[in-house]
């Protein structure tokens, strides 16, 4: 049995390309809130490796995200696709705050790194990430143990909570292509 862990392409909202910016917390609240509305660039097709991961499968799923959606539509399975929010990303906790303003970078990591210890306002705590990966893992897991694979087009943060709750659950990590747009991670069992 197979599955394979997807990330999203390039959404037209990078946030990569907001690095060397400097914002305030409370700014920063609203690009994230653009972001989660994000379409993929017009120009961003997936290689013909991703194609092949996902054609690789015969049940796929995908989150209610735009830039998943796109995604999916763009890998040519949008017909297909099993959509659920379980699969969302989890949203990037922060404050509204006026001060400081630092690069985006780092308040990304700040953030994040905040939320691995429990900090979680404005976004969803680290508990209820990790117990909507379960849900995933099970989702995924039976869909496997039905067809023989599944194909996650998912996020990030959310496609690691699922690889580990999938490795918890006894299946293997045999190939990751890294953590960019389009790279995927495949699991046996």
């Amino acid at each position: 049995m197979k599955i394979i862990l997807m990330r999203h392409g390039r959404p037209d909202l990078d946030l990569d390309e907001l690095r060397g910016q400097k914002f305030a917390p409370i700014e920063v609240a609203s690009i994230l809130a653009d972001y989660e509305k994000s379409e993929l660039a017009d120009d961003v097709f997936p290689s013909p490796e991703a194609v092949a991961a996902a054609n690789a499968c015969v049940s796929h799923f995908t989150s209610t995200l735009r830039r998943a959606l796109t995604s999916a539509e763009r890998l040519g399975f949008i017909e297909t696709v099993q959509v659920n929010a379980v699969f969302a990303e989890t949203p990037m906790p922060h404050t509204r705050w006026g001060r400081p303003k630092l690069d985006a970078l780092t308040w990304s990591v700040a953030f994040r790194l905040a939320w691995l210890v429990g900090f979680s306002q404005n976004g969803e705590p680290i508990s209820e990430a990790k117990q909507r990966a379960a849900e995933g893992a099970v989702l995924l897991e039976n869909s496997a143990t039905q067809t023989g694979s599944s194909f996650l087009l998912g996020h990030g943060i959310m496609n690691r909570l699922l690889g580990s709750e999938l490795k918890r659950k006894g299946w293997q990590k045999v190939l990751s292509n890294g953590s960019k747009y389009w790279s995927h991670v495949v699991y046996e069992k």
